[in-house]
């Protein structure tokens, strides 16, 4: 008996200890300092959710909830809080919950539950789920793109060591939820797997219309970019200059929707 409590009680408190600042973020009704099955929070409005991973541990290092928030805030949501799954061994798990920490710190993202499997043999590895409030009256799909709406990148490559890549997606995050409020986007995606050359394949099919990008972009074509592709009118392209000028925010034109697919 006594081993099931220290395995299963006892051996997982510390993870605790590292979480437990995070309920001062958002003020849960259970949150990590219930350390309960699962977390509560006030809520009026809807919610946007994602879930992404498995994220090998290299990853988790560097950017994993970031990642993963992106998913919530290109659709027009506001990260509320995280909940993340961790397995490996007790170093391993130890290491990750503290880049986890760093990252929901910086973002204003508290984790505020999840689940962690000690095995000493297994590969390190985390998901992480992000649970956010739309501030828009309907999420921004990837399939909305009308003809002549201009193609757009926000943000600059979210790349480097986690130093780097903090600072990035803050000012990306910011102003895109500035944006969101003000901009009628048609659509919008994150450019992650397969980069642009992926997404854009996606978000053509999507919408039924050919995408023709430029030839001068200033990025490879199918590394992850991490930041976000969108499509707008002309008169809200010029708004969205000024909001990424105030927030100092890498603009990228690269290209307009052109006319509908031939089936």
């Amino acid at each position: 008996m006594s081993d099931v409590i220290e395995k299963y009680v006892k051996d997982v408190d510390w993870i605790r200890e590292k979480l437990l600042r995070m309920d001062d973020m958002i003020r849960p009704i259970m949150g990590i300092g219930a350390w309960d099955d699962a977390a509560c929070v006030e809520f009026n409005g809807r919610l946007v959710a994602s879930t992404d991973g498995p994220y090998a541990k290299r990853l988790v290092m560097r950017s994993a909830l970031i990642h993963a928030a992106g998913d919530v805030v290109v659709k027009g949501a506001k990260p509320m809080f995280a909940l993340d799954n961790l397995i490996g061994s007790r170093a391993d798990v130890g290491e990750m919950l503290d880049s986890l920490g760093r990252q929901a710190e910086y973002m204003r993202i508290p984790i505020l539950g999840g689940n962690t499997f000690i095995d000493e043999e297994s590969e390190p590895l985390s998901c992480v789920t992000v649970i956010g409030k739309l501030v828009t009256d309907e999420p921004i799909r990837d399939s909305g793109a009308k003809k002549d709406d201009a193609i757009v990148l926000i943000g600059e490559p979210i790349w480097g060591k986690q130093e780097e890549r903090l600072p990035k997606a803050k000012t990306l995050f910011d102003t895109m939820l500035e944006a969101v409020e003000k901009i009628k986007f048609t659509s919008a995606k994150d450019v992650t797997k397969g980069g642009l050359t992926a997404v854009v394949y996606e978000m053509e099919k999507k919408s039924g219309r050919r995408f023709k990008i430029n030839d001068d972009i200033p990025y490879h074509r199918t590394r992850n970019l991490d930041n976000f592709i969108v499509t707008l009118n002309e008169y809200e392209y010029v708004t969205l200059a000024q909001i990424c000028s105030q927030h100092k925010c890498k603009l990228t034109r690269i290209g307009t929707v052109g006319l509908k697919i031939q089936q």
